[in-house]
């Protein structure tokens, strides 16, 4: 299944998929744009038209991925439900699901734990911090504050769900190695689904 429906521009769309699978088999530093134009049935020429350069068609990718992740996100999760807390869980489960049904781009990121340049890092950084606060954002967006414990600071509150949620991903990362196989996703859905419960108990009235 294409993971590049949306573009009008088949030569494009081809470069696009052969890049992927390319990054996503290799990593990339290891990635060849050779193999990417001979897969694409395009000219170098032309790859380098549509992108500047190997790394500026790396993070391209690398943004539609996330991106893409954040789409189903908003898709899925129930927004008329206005408890900040079953939205989370929901939000966990979608992402998960998310990684599952986008193999290619599971292994993007787990490969994305080797590159070492500093500008391709500087960039996906920014990239993966705004794709994480808009989807907090929307999350945390018109929910119910009457759930809340009345002597609760809930923009605290907040703070404390998401740096815990921010936490157990990055100690998840760091535990597993960044590997997104169906045993340490439902892992990691669990050591959130733990830390959400007891929120509600320490949160709501």
């Amino acid at each position: 299944m294409s993971e590049f429906l949306s573009k009008v521009d088949a030569r494009r769309n081809r470069i696009l998929e052969a890049a992927l699978v390319e990054f996503a088999d290799k990593g990339y530093r290891k990635a060849s744009t050779n193999t990417i134009v001979r897969e694409a049935k395009v000219s170098k020429g032309l790859l380098f038209h549509y992108f500047i350069s190997k790394k500026d068609l790396y993070i391209y990718i690398f943004k539609h991925a996330k991106d893409t992740i954040n789409k189903d996100l908003f898709a899925k999760v129930n927004f008329a439900d206005r408890d900040v807390l079953n939205r989370l869980y929901l939000a966990t489960t979608v992402k998960i699901e998310s990684y599952t049904k986008h193999k290619l781009f599971a292994r993007i990121f787990e490969k994305h734990e080797m590159v070492t340049d500093k500008e391709i890092l500087k960039e996906t950084k920014a990239i993966i911090v705004h794709n994480t606060e808009e989807a907090f954002e929307k999350v945390f967006n018109n929910i119910d504050y009457y759930l809340f414990n009345e002597v609760i600071n809930i923009d605290r509150s907040l703070e404390v769900m998401k740096w815990t949620i921010e936490r157990i991903t990055d100690d998840w990362k760091v535990t597993h190695n960044c590997k997104f196989t169906k045993k340490t996703l439902e892992e990691l859905q669990m050591d959130i689904s733990h830390f959400l419960d007891l929120f509600r108990d320490a949160f709501y009235r």
